[in-house]
């Protein structure tokens, strides 16, 4: 690509996590007549759902994760055991939905408000007292898991970070300069829309110079940034760590790290303050995925 970018029956699968580090998929296609040990799949962090509740508002959904697939057939696999549980028990079998993760797809049931919210914690008791055949949980460990909602894509603004995962949906990664960054901090100076309009404006300012910018919105941490470039996976190395020359090239046009407009100092060594205070340079970023 080069530089293209700066959560009694014989047929049902048992269902079981209770670890959180990845491991090796099964070698084998599972079906629904296998009895699959899910306890040392691990979780990874979701992609952009398929199925998700308030599709058109942007805002955070919860559900409830109880098993996750990876491996060549994730998919299938995680639709094939959802269908199975329909059969075992429909109350619960229709709740259940199938997302898309990194590198894998992860069955979750019900939407939720937030972590605090007691019907989650209501359903996850009867989660846990669901029992097979043969006295095993149907789910081991379930964990209530922060989801995005899809957006409009074809409605985004040109200059939104948001249409690089548009237009590359299975690029990861895709890395990008952090050159701005707008934030109230608690001041009350900063009001949502004009952090958001002062990161848009410059994002448009750079774009009139010839640079590749993005603005990025993150209304939960109350903060927006201004990105340039779009690089690949070889924008770092692998082995020592260090940028390589298209992105050096680009931190020297960018040498210093905007925080409201403003240069931002910080220790030239934090352990040893002694030595003075330097501007913060820009930050190589990966591109969200949701």
């Amino acid at each position: 690509m080069g530089s293209i970018f700066s959560i009694s029956t014989s047929v049902f699968l048992v269902l079981v996590l209770v670890g959180c580090g990845p491991e090796p998929a099964p070698q084998k296609k599972p079906s629904v007549v296998d009895e699959i040990d899910l306890s040392s799949w691990g979780y990874e962090e979701e992609k952009e759902p398929e199925k998700i509740v308030n599709p058109d508002s942007g805002e955070t959904t919860y559900a409830i994760t109880v098993a996750t697939f990876t491996g060549a057939h994730h998919n299938e696999a995680a639709r094939e055991a959802a269908s199975a549980f329909v059969l075992l028990r429909p109350d619960v079998g229709k709740m259940l939905v199938v997302r898309p993760r990194r590198r894998g797809s992860v069955l979750t049931f019900g939407s939720y408000s937030g972590y605090s919210d007691p019907s989650a914690q209501e359903d996850l008791k009867i989660l846990r007292s669901i029992r097979l055949a043969n006295g095993r949980p149907a789910f081991g460990q379930m964990i209530l898991t922060r989801f995005r909602s899809p957006r409009a894509m074809q409605s985004l603004h040109p200059y939104d970070l948001w249409t690089v995962r548009r237009d590359y949906p299975t690029i990861v990664p895709i890395y990008t300069l952090d050159v701005a960054i707008w934030g109230d901090f608690d001041s009350g100076q900063l009001p949502k829309a004009k952090r958001r309009s002062l990161a848009e404006k410059y994002a448009a300012s750079l774009r009139t110079k010839g640079f590749e910018s993005f603005f990025y919105h993150n209304d939960e941490k109350n903060l927006s940034s201004v990105t340039v470039g779009l690089f690949d996976y070889k924008a770092v190395d692998a082995e020592t760590g260090f940028y390589s020359w298209e992105v050096e090239s680009l931190i020297e046009q960018f040498p210093e790290r905007l925080v409201n407009g403003e240069q931002f100092m910080e220790f030239k060594n934090v352990h040893d303050r002694s030595l003075g205070m330097k501007a913060q340079p820009p930050s190589l970023v990966e591109v969200p995925i949701d």
